[in-house]
């Protein structure tokens, strides 16, 4: 009979955005507190920190909920994140996996984890902890004070989603917007800077809605504003952040101030305005143009990365055009391409049928190729330094 022996090592294996790579970080952080070690073999406690922003993201999540418990048979098989929220019972259907964490119950995993060792035993069947997310309208914080690997910090400082666009399964996963109160993000970019720490990323799951839950309410650029009056302040880098959301203030902080970089990620989504309407996105292929240029004008060396979502089921080829047309105006230096992945739930979902995949794929290629143009043009402009995105 095998005997396995339960001891404070963990490991975490993580799929998605830097919000996960952020949330996984402070996990580790918590058990660490506790006296816990990272073990990249036979851990005591795998935790899988999974992602369902696509159909591939929510396959790849249970691929490696199953490689985790072949490769620590004696674990405890913990399973968090985006996927584990919307499709719990997919994951239960898993033999092997004892938790269903959910996001509301995520920031308590340190917690639980050191209590599971006062009993050590493995539940029978796997337990499931989730609750209604789009009630959630508490900030459940998970300090960060330093990294496993990572050189740069990415900082949670929001979650959750008001805008519902209509391909999107991520409001249905995270919840509400809500914020870390300022001064717990000022705390932590202290923490982190007094760490070594030279630049660290805002981030968040819709982060130019950052303080609007407040009351009264706040914009991100007063934020900004308070972190940079910080005593040496490490460099401050902005994650993507929506196009309605940069104002003119916003605009001014990233030129004016030597802490801050000069580099924004903004999706666009499509360039066709009857699209962006069918998307639930508020703003035309105008706003975004002059809004873009309006950026490199007063920030010249601006890095601006742009997503772009193509295959959306009622994109035409004209439709397409309008998209390529639009980025081959703009002055950016990369984009994030997206080939459109149906999402049960959405509202889209139940509105059309997918395009062919050949279309999807050719279209990807295009956007694709036209990204490394513009890169290229900017390295050209500005340098290999620029291209770390000052």
């Amino acid at each position: 009979m095998r005997i396995s022996v339960v001891t404070k090592t963990f490991i975490i294996k993580t799929l998605g955005c830097k919000v996960n790579q952020y949330e996984s970080e402070a996990i580790a952080n918590g058990l660490q507190q506790y006296g816990f070690e990272w073990q990249n073999i036979n851990a005591s406690f795998a935790i899988i920190n999974t992602c369902t922003v696509t159909q591939k993201a929510g396959m790849q999540s249970r691929q490696l909920v199953r490689q985790a418990i072949r490769k620590h048979p004696d674990a405890l098989i913990i399973v968090t994140g985006c996927h584990a929220q919307i499709s719990p019972d997919d994951i239960q259907a898993i033999d092997g996996v004892h938790w269903i964490i959910g996001h509301a119950y995520k920031h308590e995993l340190p917690f639980r984890i050191n209590q599971y060792l006062t009993n050590k035993q493995k539940p029978d069947h796997p337990q499931q902890f989730i609750s209604n997310i789009l009630a959630h309208r508490s900030y459940n914080h998970m300090p960060l004070t330093h990294l496993q690997k990572r050189s740069r910090p990415a900082i949670k400082i929001q979650d959750g989603c008001n805008a519902f666009c209509s391909y999107c399964i991520v409001p249905y996963a995270r919840g509400p917007a809500r914020s870390l109160p300022l001064p717990d993000v000022v705390n932590m970019v202290v923490a982190l800077k007094n760490n070594g720490y030279q630049e660290i990323i805002l981030s968040g799951i819709h982060l130019g809605l950052y303080g609007h839950d407040f009351t009264p309410p706040i914009h991100l650029s007063h934020l900004l504003k308070r972190l940079i009056d910080i005593p040496e302040c490490p460099r401050i880098r902005l994650s993507s952040i929506e196009p309605l959301e940069i104002t003119e203030e916003l605009i001014e902080i990233l030129q004016q101030n030597k802490h801050m970089c000069h580099h924004l990620h903004i999706p666009l989504q499509s360039g066709d305005n009857t699209l962006l309407k069918q998307m639930n996105r508020h703003y035309t292929r105008n706003f975004f143009q002059e809004m873009v240029c309006q950026i490199y004008e007063q920030i010249p060396d601006v890095a601006i990365g742009i997503d772009v979502l193509v295959g959306f089921p009622t994109e035409s080829d004209p439709a397409f055009e309008n998209t390529l047309s639009l980025l081959k105006s703009l002055p950016a230096a990369y984009f994030h391409v997206f080939p459109f992945s149906m999402r049960a739930g959405t509202r889209i979902a139940s509105q059309a049928s997918p395009i062919d995949s050949k279309t999807i794929q050719a279209r990807a290629k295009a956007v694709r190729e036209l990204g490394i143009q513009k890169k290229s043009v900017y390295a050209v402009l500005y340098g290999a330094k620029a291209m770390g995105f000052n």
